[in-house]
């Protein structure tokens, strides 16, 4: 997020309940059938892909800014436009306790100045030709900005859209609550030596820890995931409830003025 916000104090932070990332376990996320993910992403789109602060961890993140227009989501008749996608290491969120070594998010908002955040793991496999116009390249410092003249953000979204949602928060300072998350429950691969490309950027991470859910309901549509089955009368208040995945839940924080969403949210 940009740094021209005020440092938000310790007392401030324990006074929020309702934090990302979070640790998606099987034990603690309810099943049920989601509203479906409507993507319409341009096969062709020029990026300017950015470092916004190296090394400071509070502050680092890769970013790919895309122009207006260039990406939307349709989620139970919300429209919502893409800002720009970056990356974490290791990841954020967490799979049973298990982290990947990098994450993607992808940040959108609404007239409203909502935010909703896709993300989706990064695992090591095959070399990512795709991505390779990013990674071959990355800025390395804050002056250097990578123009990228063609980009296809299909190669972004799997054709598998089964997810985790709940509601959470920016995991860069201040911090704020009301952001929408979907975590996309298949991952994107790129190769070791991509993965290495990044992260050697950020020895330390630029990842921030796990927090407590206090509560909040998690629900998922990938079979076989979750353990525990809720009673009858629970599961149909958290479904009625969870017209959260409407996902308008922002209403209740405003997060962020009209110039962030390019910023290093999330």
């Amino acid at each position: 997020m940009s740094t021209s916000h005020a440092e938000v104090t310790p007392s401030a932070l324990a006074l929020m309940e309702s934090q990302s990332p979070i640790d998606f376990r099987s034990d603690s996320t309810y099943f049920g059938r989601l509203p479906a993910l409507n993507f319409n992403l341009s096969s062709d789109t020029p990026l300017n892909v950015i470092n916004n602060g190296s090394p400071d961890p509070e502050k680092t993140a890769v970013r790919a800014n895309v122009d207006p227009g260039a990406g939307s989501l349709m989620l139970s008749g919300h429209d919502w436009e893409l800002a720009q996608f970056h990356f974490h290491t290791p990841s954020e969120h967490l799979l049973n306790g298990v982290a990947s070594p990098m994450e993607m998010h992808l940040v959108f908002s609404d007239s409203n100045n909502d935010l909703l955040v896709v993300g989706r793991w990064v695992q090591a496999g095959a070399f990512n030709s795709d991505l390779d116009p990013i990674f071959s390249h990355i800025p390395q410092n804050t002056s250097e900005t990578l123009h990228i003249d063609h980009f296809n953000l299909n190669t972004l979204i799997p054709a598998n859209l089964e997810s985790f949602r709940y509601s959470g928060s920016l995991t860069t300072p201040d911090f704020d609550e009301g952001v929408s998350w979907v975590m996309l429950s298949q991952p994107l691969f790129m190769s070791s030596e991509q993965i290495n490309a990044f992260s050697s950027l950020f020895p330390e991470g630029d990842a921030r820890g796990v927090q407590d859910l206090n509560g909040r309901i998690v629900l998922t549509d990938v079979p076989g995931f979750v353990t525990a089955v809720p009673e009858p009368e629970t599961y149909a208040m958290m479904l009625a409830g969870l017209c959260l995945m409407a996902f308008v839940a922002g209403r209740k924080n405003k997060p962020l003025t009209s110039d962030v969403p390019t910023g290093s949210v999330a």
